[in-house]
Protein backbone atom coordinates (compact mmCIF):
# COMPACT_ATOMS: atom_id res chain seq x y z
CA UNK A 1 0.00 0.00 0.00
CA UNK A 2 1.14 3.50 -0.86
CA UNK A 3 1.93 5.62 2.29
CA UNK A 4 2.42 10.03 1.78
CA UNK A 5 6.11 9.15 2.14
CA UNK A 6 6.38 6.89 -0.38
CA UNK A 7 4.13 9.23 -2.62
CA UNK A 8 7.11 11.97 -1.73
CA UNK A 9 9.86 9.55 -2.82
CA UNK A 10 8.56 8.07 -5.86
CA UNK A 11 7.99 12.08 -7.00
CA UNK A 12 10.76 13.18 -6.08
CA UNK A 13 12.81 10.60 -8.09
CA UNK A 14 10.32 10.85 -11.10
CA UNK A 15 10.85 14.74 -11.46
CA UNK A 16 15.19 13.81 -11.27
CA UNK A 17 14.41 11.37 -14.34
CA UNK A 18 12.27 14.03 -15.80
CA UNK A 19 14.53 16.64 -15.56
CA UNK A 20 17.21 14.46 -17.08
CA UNK A 21 15.22 12.95 -20.28
CA UNK A 22 14.67 17.31 -20.83
CA UNK A 23 17.65 18.08 -20.54
CA UNK A 24 18.40 15.33 -23.28
CA UNK A 25 16.36 16.13 -25.77
CA UNK A 26 17.17 19.39 -25.93
CA UNK A 27 21.19 18.46 -26.69
CA UNK A 28 19.60 16.27 -29.16
CA UNK A 29 18.43 18.96 -30.70
CA UNK A 30 20.89 21.95 -30.13
CA UNK A 31 24.24 19.57 -30.83
CA UNK A 32 24.53 18.38 -34.51
CA UNK A 33 28.31 16.95 -33.96
CA UNK A 34 27.36 13.21 -32.78
CA UNK A 35 30.74 13.19 -30.73
CA UNK A 36 30.01 16.35 -29.00
CA UNK A 37 26.61 14.96 -28.57
CA UNK A 38 27.47 11.36 -27.39
CA UNK A 39 29.95 12.90 -24.71
CA UNK A 40 27.13 15.54 -23.40
CA UNK A 41 24.64 12.81 -23.04
CA UNK A 42 27.21 10.72 -21.10
CA UNK A 43 28.07 13.60 -18.93
CA UNK A 44 24.46 15.00 -18.19
CA UNK A 45 23.41 11.22 -17.04
CA UNK A 46 26.70 10.51 -14.94
CA UNK A 47 25.44 13.75 -12.73
CA UNK A 48 22.36 12.44 -12.56
CA UNK A 49 23.32 9.64 -11.31
CA UNK A 50 25.66 10.93 -9.01
CA UNK A 51 22.47 12.85 -7.72
CA UNK A 52 20.60 9.71 -7.00
CA UNK A 53 23.81 8.02 -5.26
CA UNK A 54 23.16 11.19 -2.93
CA UNK A 55 19.69 10.79 -2.88
CA UNK A 56 19.85 7.42 -2.09
CA UNK A 57 22.88 8.14 0.72
CA UNK A 58 20.28 10.53 2.40
CA UNK A 59 17.16 8.41 2.50
CA UNK A 60 15.95 5.12 3.98
CA UNK A 61 13.95 2.82 2.30
CA UNK A 62 10.39 2.78 4.21
CA UNK A 63 9.47 -0.36 2.51
CA UNK A 64 10.49 -3.19 0.93
CA UNK A 65 8.06 -1.59 -2.30
CA UNK A 66 9.83 1.26 -1.83
CA UNK A 67 12.91 -0.42 -2.48
CA UNK A 68 12.15 -2.59 -5.12
CA UNK A 69 10.63 0.75 -6.87
CA UNK A 70 13.83 2.13 -6.97
CA UNK A 71 15.53 -0.70 -8.70
CA UNK A 72 13.34 -1.78 -11.00
CA UNK A 73 12.13 1.38 -12.73
CA UNK A 74 14.23 4.33 -11.15
CA UNK A 75 18.15 3.62 -11.07
CA UNK A 76 18.43 1.27 -14.13
CA UNK A 77 16.24 4.02 -16.15
CA UNK A 78 19.07 6.50 -15.35
CA UNK A 79 22.04 4.11 -15.56
CA UNK A 80 20.70 3.20 -18.69
CA UNK A 81 20.73 6.72 -20.58
CA UNK A 82 24.91 6.45 -19.41
CA UNK A 83 25.26 3.62 -20.94
CA UNK A 84 23.70 4.43 -24.21
CA UNK A 85 25.43 7.53 -25.15
CA UNK A 86 28.94 6.25 -23.49
CA UNK A 87 28.64 3.02 -25.95
CA UNK A 88 27.00 5.47 -29.08
CA UNK A 89 30.76 7.68 -28.49
CA UNK A 90 32.68 4.42 -27.99
CA UNK A 91 30.83 3.38 -31.39
CA UNK A 92 31.35 6.38 -33.29
CA UNK A 93 34.77 7.29 -31.95
CA UNK A 94 36.08 4.19 -33.29
CA UNK A 95 34.11 3.56 -36.30
CA UNK A 96 36.26 2.81 -39.49
CA UNK A 97 36.98 6.43 -41.45
CA UNK A 98 37.53 5.50 -44.89
CA UNK A 99 35.67 2.88 -47.09
CA UNK A 100 31.61 2.84 -46.47
CA UNK A 101 31.07 -0.65 -46.60
CA UNK A 102 33.63 -1.34 -43.87
CA UNK A 103 31.60 0.63 -41.87
CA UNK A 104 28.32 -1.29 -42.63
CA UNK A 105 30.23 -4.30 -41.95
CA UNK A 106 31.21 -2.53 -38.69
CA UNK A 107 27.87 -1.63 -37.25
CA UNK A 108 26.65 -5.10 -38.03
CA UNK A 109 29.13 -6.38 -35.59
CA UNK A 110 28.36 -4.19 -32.97
CA UNK A 111 24.36 -5.29 -33.69
CA UNK A 112 25.20 -8.74 -33.56
CA UNK A 113 26.98 -7.96 -29.74
CA UNK A 114 24.02 -6.80 -28.65
CA UNK A 115 21.72 -9.91 -30.04
CA UNK A 116 24.03 -11.97 -27.96
CA UNK A 117 23.71 -9.52 -24.66
CA UNK A 118 20.02 -9.90 -25.33
CA UNK A 119 20.47 -13.79 -25.91
CA UNK A 120 22.20 -14.51 -22.90
CA UNK A 121 19.77 -12.22 -20.67
CA UNK A 122 16.93 -13.30 -22.13
CA UNK A 123 14.88 -14.61 -18.99
CA UNK A 124 15.30 -11.36 -17.06
CA UNK A 125 14.19 -9.21 -20.43
CA UNK A 126 11.18 -11.24 -20.84
CA UNK A 127 10.48 -11.21 -17.24
CA UNK A 128 10.15 -6.88 -17.65
CA UNK A 129 8.83 -6.49 -20.65
CA UNK A 130 6.27 -8.67 -19.72
CA UNK A 131 5.21 -6.29 -16.29
CA UNK A 132 5.79 -9.86 -14.21
CA UNK A 133 6.14 -9.07 -10.91
CA UNK A 134 6.87 -12.50 -9.06
CA UNK A 135 10.52 -12.43 -9.02
CA UNK A 136 10.81 -8.89 -7.67
CA UNK A 137 11.93 -9.70 -3.87
CA UNK A 138 14.38 -11.99 -5.73
CA UNK A 139 15.78 -9.31 -8.26
CA UNK A 140 15.47 -6.35 -6.99
CA UNK A 141 15.94 -6.40 -3.19
CA UNK A 142 19.90 -5.71 -2.27
CA UNK A 143 19.82 -8.41 0.51
CA UNK A 144 18.45 -11.11 -1.96
CA UNK A 145 20.21 -14.12 -1.93
CA UNK A 146 20.26 -13.52 -6.36
CA UNK A 147 22.02 -10.45 -5.72
CA UNK A 148 25.07 -11.25 -3.75
CA UNK A 149 26.20 -13.72 -6.32
CA UNK A 150 28.09 -11.73 -8.32
CA UNK A 151 28.88 -13.07 -11.88
CA UNK A 152 32.05 -13.02 -12.97
CA UNK A 153 32.01 -9.68 -15.20
CA UNK A 154 30.80 -7.94 -11.83
CA UNK A 155 32.84 -8.72 -9.17
CA UNK A 156 34.03 -6.09 -7.09
CA UNK A 157 32.54 -3.75 -9.17
CA UNK A 158 29.24 -2.56 -8.31
CA UNK A 159 28.31 -0.29 -5.63
CA UNK A 160 26.08 -2.60 -3.71
CA UNK A 161 24.57 0.55 -1.94
CA UNK A 162 23.40 1.82 -4.45
CA UNK A 163 23.12 -1.01 -7.28
CA UNK A 164 21.63 -4.61 -7.65
CA UNK A 165 23.08 -7.15 -10.12
CA UNK A 166 19.39 -7.08 -11.74
CA UNK A 167 19.45 -3.41 -12.03
CA UNK A 168 22.91 -3.11 -13.20
CA UNK A 169 21.90 -5.85 -15.61
CA UNK A 170 18.38 -3.74 -16.47
CA UNK A 171 20.13 -0.85 -17.47
CA UNK A 172 22.46 -2.69 -19.99
CA UNK A 173 19.36 -4.01 -21.18
CA UNK A 174 17.68 -0.51 -21.96
CA UNK A 175 20.55 1.17 -22.89
CA UNK A 176 22.12 -1.37 -25.76
CA UNK A 177 18.48 -1.91 -26.78
CA UNK A 178 17.98 1.87 -27.92
CA UNK A 179 22.15 1.62 -29.26
CA UNK A 180 20.62 -1.33 -31.48
CA UNK A 181 17.76 1.03 -32.59
CA UNK A 182 20.15 3.66 -33.86
CA UNK A 183 22.61 1.18 -35.12
CA UNK A 184 19.06 0.11 -37.33
CA UNK A 185 18.26 3.22 -38.18
CA UNK A 186 21.90 3.33 -39.59
CA UNK A 187 22.04 0.59 -41.45
CA UNK A 188 18.56 0.98 -43.18
CA UNK A 189 19.43 4.22 -44.74
CA UNK A 190 21.72 2.41 -46.56
CA UNK A 191 19.67 -0.67 -47.12
CA UNK A 192 16.62 -0.51 -46.72
CA UNK A 193 14.60 -1.41 -43.77
CA UNK A 194 16.24 -5.00 -42.13
CA UNK A 195 14.83 -8.13 -42.67
CA UNK A 196 15.22 -10.23 -39.67
CA UNK A 197 14.24 -13.69 -40.50
CA UNK A 198 12.15 -14.85 -37.77
CA UNK A 199 14.06 -17.32 -35.10
CA UNK A 200 12.15 -20.76 -35.19
CA UNK A 201 9.47 -21.32 -31.82
CA UNK A 202 10.48 -25.20 -30.49
CA UNK A 203 9.30 -26.77 -27.23
CA UNK A 204 9.98 -29.17 -24.97
CA UNK A 205 8.40 -32.22 -25.98
CA UNK A 206 9.75 -34.79 -23.63
CA UNK A 207 8.94 -34.57 -20.25
CA UNK A 208 10.22 -32.41 -17.44
CA UNK A 209 12.06 -34.38 -15.50
CA UNK A 210 13.72 -35.48 -18.90
CA UNK A 211 14.97 -31.82 -19.00
CA UNK A 212 16.34 -31.45 -15.55
CA UNK A 213 18.15 -34.72 -15.90
CA UNK A 214 20.03 -32.78 -19.07
CA UNK A 215 20.49 -30.31 -17.35
CA UNK A 216 22.13 -31.38 -14.59
CA UNK A 217 24.24 -33.08 -16.83
CA UNK A 218 25.03 -30.47 -18.83
CA UNK A 219 25.59 -28.14 -15.48
CA UNK A 220 27.62 -31.16 -13.79
CA UNK A 221 29.86 -31.11 -16.94
CA UNK A 222 30.46 -26.99 -16.53
CA UNK A 223 29.11 -26.98 -20.35
CA UNK A 224 27.53 -22.93 -19.94
CA UNK A 225 29.26 -19.37 -19.24
CA UNK A 226 32.62 -21.89 -19.19
CA UNK A 227 31.07 -23.56 -15.83
CA UNK A 228 30.17 -20.47 -13.83
CA UNK A 229 26.69 -20.14 -14.99
CA UNK A 230 23.90 -21.15 -11.77
CA UNK A 231 21.78 -23.74 -12.28
CA UNK A 232 18.88 -21.01 -11.41
CA UNK A 233 20.09 -19.37 -14.74
CA UNK A 234 20.31 -22.18 -17.42
CA UNK A 235 16.85 -23.09 -16.10
CA UNK A 236 15.24 -19.22 -16.55
CA UNK A 237 17.09 -19.27 -19.52
CA UNK A 238 15.39 -22.65 -20.63
CA UNK A 239 12.33 -22.12 -19.34
CA UNK A 240 11.96 -18.75 -21.62
CA UNK A 241 13.44 -20.21 -24.60
CA UNK A 242 11.18 -23.12 -24.50
CA UNK A 243 8.68 -22.06 -23.08
CA UNK A 244 7.92 -24.55 -20.46
CA UNK A 245 7.42 -23.93 -16.74
CA UNK A 246 9.58 -26.49 -15.15
CA UNK A 247 8.51 -25.80 -11.47
CA UNK A 248 10.57 -27.03 -8.74
CA UNK A 249 13.75 -28.20 -10.68
CA UNK A 250 15.45 -30.29 -7.26
CA UNK A 251 12.05 -32.11 -6.99
CA UNK A 252 12.59 -33.56 -10.12
CA UNK A 253 16.35 -34.37 -9.30
CA UNK A 254 15.28 -35.58 -6.19
CA UNK A 255 13.11 -38.34 -8.14
CA UNK A 256 16.14 -38.52 -10.33
CA UNK A 257 18.23 -39.66 -7.51
CA UNK A 258 15.93 -42.03 -5.88
CA UNK A 259 15.23 -44.53 -8.97
CA UNK A 260 16.56 -47.73 -7.79
CA UNK A 261 17.78 -49.33 -10.96
CA UNK A 262 19.31 -47.20 -13.77
CA UNK A 263 19.75 -43.28 -12.48
CA UNK A 264 20.12 -41.35 -15.93
CA UNK A 265 17.11 -42.86 -17.70
CA UNK A 266 17.04 -40.13 -20.27
CA UNK A 267 20.91 -39.35 -21.09
CA UNK A 268 21.09 -43.35 -21.74
CA UNK A 269 18.31 -43.09 -23.73
CA UNK A 270 19.93 -39.81 -25.60
CA UNK A 271 23.27 -41.91 -26.11
CA UNK A 272 21.79 -45.09 -27.58
CA UNK A 273 19.64 -43.28 -30.36
CA UNK A 274 23.04 -41.08 -30.87
CA UNK A 275 24.92 -44.09 -31.92
CA UNK A 276 21.69 -45.92 -33.68
CA UNK A 277 21.84 -42.75 -35.99
CA UNK A 278 25.63 -42.86 -36.33
CA UNK A 279 25.37 -46.75 -37.19
CA UNK A 280 22.59 -45.78 -39.95
CA UNK A 281 24.75 -42.87 -41.34
CA UNK A 282 27.01 -45.26 -42.50
CA UNK A 283 29.45 -43.70 -40.16
CA UNK A 284 31.39 -45.80 -38.19
CA UNK A 285 29.61 -48.93 -35.77
CA UNK A 286 30.31 -48.61 -32.17
CA UNK A 287 30.06 -51.11 -29.69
Amino acid sequence: MLTPKTSRMRQALFELQTRLEKDLTELEATTPNLLKRFLMGAELADRAGEELKRWAGQHDFASEEEEIFFFKYIQPGILSRKIYYSRLFRLEAGRPKILREDYRKFLFRELQRIDMFFEEHQALHLYVSSGATDKDEQYFLRNSRYNNEYPVDLAGMLDTRFCTVTSFKLAELMGLRDVGDYIAGKLENWTGPLQLSPKPRLRWTDSKTDLVELVYALYSAGSFNNGVAELKQIFEWLESSLEIDIGHAYSHFRDIRMRKKEIAIFLSRLRSNLLRRIEELGERTID
